[in-house]
């Protein structure tokens, strides 16, 4: 799950009298390639364009303690700021990669929580049994407790950061539940760890988790593979509705899954979410980013044109969607890479060969960067239906904001929109759905 980042880029005003409450940072980028550096923090987000020599500065508004983010390129790294302590940020590119220091009153406390002495789970901690499991984390967050306690930071610090520690590790109690059967000991345990103070949301850590426990703890049970995306969101938005008490973490985390359930399924089935959001959620800017995501959403609506594609078959032919007016046109969104994909393919060949004589078309649209693998798949396996290429054009599939693979999608015989977000041909509920419209060809 990702994180809700809401991203304002604001216009700085640098003013030569710092107020004491304020955190002035200057940025130093030692990399040929300068990109902007984004700060996430709990008053501003704000990304800053750097000069020819790599550098820039900002004036932070902190009005008390707090953890924020700063990213650069593929980087993210927690940062502590305090009132009216400043300090100098500096990201290099080093042989063992990205790499970021820091210089300045808060030097320490920020080179502490960036570095590399936190103990932090590792894949084969996932192959240990429950109790085993359980343990192992406790002793990585009492080991974390004694390094940081041998730091001599103020004590303040001391006890938020434990807060810090508790989530970078026990972070992953959620996924270890996905897909095993674990006791009620258990789940009182990841329960226990859902916390609910607002100033919590400013670390990372503890915003995962808290996305990670409610989804797997509403949905206990129930087989996500088969489940309906609708059905998962609406368990996991009930499940706050009834347990999470806290203003700011509830609508942080309704604001999350509605965000980001429209923003891969679309509106098409979207009315209760939408009415949870709107009941629940007051803050202007989870608000504005959920009505951007909501009115770009509209565009793919049942009923709606289609965006067309123009992509080369197996062939070198051109097809464009225009070409396929008067069949049902099911399209498949895959690539030769994507697991999940290939396991489809049996029950697609499946559903073409059941439907064969009917004014249907069956689709298959890779987006594989290597051509050729997919060429060479297409004709070893002897795959039917109409196979193309995007040949990197993501128009088509940036319209119908297809996150991940495979997406199905189902365009009517006047080229509207029936489905953006169609079931896979694995799923009974496709055959049924696709024999009510389909007609013999003539």
């Amino acid at each position: 799950m990702r994180k809700l980042f809401i991203g304002l880029l604001i216009s700085l005003v640098f003013c030569a009298c710092q107020k004491k409450k304020d955190v002035a940072v200057e940025v130093v980028v030692k990399d040929k390639a300068y990109e902007g550096v984004s700060f996430y923090l709990t008053k501003m987000d704000t990304t800053l364009q750097l000069s020819a020599e790599g550098k820039a500065s900002v004036v932070l508004p902190v009005d008390e303690p707090q953890y924020g983010i700063v990213t650069y390129k593929w980087k993210n790294k927690a940062v502590y700021l305090e009132p009216g302590k400043g300090f100098t940020l500096v990201w290099d590119m080093t042989p063992s990669g990205l790499e970021i220091a820091f210089e300045g009153e808060d030097a320490a406390k920020n080179s502490y929580i960036s570095g590399k002495e936190l103990q932090i789970p590792v894949m084969r901690d996932f192959s240990l049994p429950e109790d085993e499991f359980l343990a192992k984390m406790d002793q990585y967050v009492e080991d974390n407790y004694k390094v940081l306690e041998s730091k001599g930071f103020d004590k303040a610090f001391v006890e938020k950061d434990k807060y810090r520690i508790r989530y970078e590790v026990y972070g992953i109690l959620w996924q270890y539940a996905r897909g095993r059967d674990c006791s009620e000991a258990y789940y009182d345990k990841m329960k226990s760890l859902m916390v609910e103070d607002g100033w919590l949301l400013q670390l990372s850590g503890y915003t995962n988790y808290m996305q990670g426990a409610v989804g797997t703890i509403s949905n206990r049970g129930v087989d996500l593979e088969s489940a309906s995306r609708e059905e998962i969101v609406m368990n996991e938005l009930n499940y706050i509705l009834q347990n999470i008490k806290n203003p700011k973490v509830k609508e942080f985390l309704i604001g999350t899954f509605a965000i980001e359930y429209i923003d891969s399924e679309g509106i098409g089935r979207a009315d209760e979410v939408k009415k949870i959001f709107e009941e629940n959620v007051t803050d202007p800017v989870i608000k504005q980013a959920f009505a951007q995501i909501y009115a770009e959403g509209t565009t793919i609506t049942k009923g709606k044109k289609a965006p067309d594609f123009k992509y080369l078959d197996i062939n070198g032919k051109e097809v464009s969607l225009s070409d396929l007016k008067g069949n049902l046109v099911y399209i498949d969104i895959w690539a030769t890479w994507c697991g999940p994909c290939r396991e489809e393919l049996p029950h697609l060949q499946k559903l073409e060969e059941a439907f064969k004589g009917t004014k249907i078309a069956f689709v298959s649209i890779s987006t594989d960067k290597d051509k050729a693998k997919w060429e060479q798949m297409v004709k070893d396996e002897k795959m039917g239906g109409i196979q193309l290429h995007t040949g990197g054009d993501e128009a088509f599939t940036n319209a119908f904001r297809v996150n991940g693979i495979p997406h199905f999608i189902l365009i009517d015989t006047e080229g509207k929109i029936m489905e953006a977000n169609m079931s896979r041909p694995s799923d009974p509920k496709t055959v049924e759905y696709l024999s009510m419209y389909a007609e013999p060809i003539e």
